[in-house]
């Protein structure tokens, strides 16, 4: 059976300005259509054939090789953040300016903010254009529940409520919604529900504790 992907989106990073990480979701467990996998391997290699210099066949695939297993594992994902970080040291970005990056079969826009970086990623098929929206509407949204004040520690913070947004955002690699007012919204929605399951654990636990101290005490 051959694997479908819909994914539109390989991650979303969120780095300090060391490279350290604040907040990253990789979405990497999505099967690959063999025939799209065959497809890019076969562009890869016209690539390599337009060009000046003669590369053997195990060149050619020792180059499409070369793309980080997918970003499957924590160790090939940090090397992916260090390299994308040492790529963004190198050109003239500014603040809040969006820069696009290629990184082996990954376009990769990044937005630097305050102290703060954030990389949205998708592959050489991505669209530049969908992969912006992404950006604005994570940078939007970030703004509203950061009373436009986005920096490391506001992030840190209020990490939980990061996650929860960016799960708004995407899911399995998916776009889901990128109106930031509708993800707000129920980025709230859900930290109301949160907090109402833990007031009703509270109450719970509390009856619980008064019953054994009746029981015990006799009463």
């Amino acid at each position: 059976m051959k694997g479908v992907s819909i994914k539109q989106l390989d991650a979303i990073i969120i780095l300090d300005e060391y490279g350290n990480r604040i907040a990253v979701k990789y979405y990497t467990n999505v099967l690959e259509n063999k025939d799209d996998k065959n497809k890019n391997k076969n562009q890869c290699e016209h690539n390599f054939m337009n060009s000046n210099q003669l590369y053997s066949k195990e060149h050619m695939n020792n180059f499409y090789d070369e793309s980080y297993n997918n970003l499957k594992t924590v160790d090939e994902q940090k090397q992916f953040e260090h390299d994308i970080v040492d790529k963004i040291k190198k050109t003239s970005s500014l603040l809040n300016e969006i820069e696009i990056l290629v990184s082996n079969q990954y376009i990769i826009l990044c937005l630097p903010i305050n102290d703060i970086y954030i990389y949205v990623v998708g592959d050489e098929t991505s669209n530049e254009l969908v992969l912006y929206e992404v950006m604005k509407a994570i940078q939007d949204s970030l703004n509203n529940i950061t009373n436009n004040n986005i920096g490391k520690k506001q992030l840190i913070d209020k990490l939980d409520s990061i996650y929860l947004l960016l799960d708004e955002i995407i899911d399995n690699g998916v776009i889901m919604e990128t109106n930031p007012s509708i993800i707000v919204n129920r980025l709230y929605m859900n930290e109301n529900d949160i907090q109402d399951l833990t007031s009703l654990n509270q109450a719970i636990s509390s009856a619980k504790d008064n019953i054994i101290r009746s029981l015990l005490s006799g009463t």
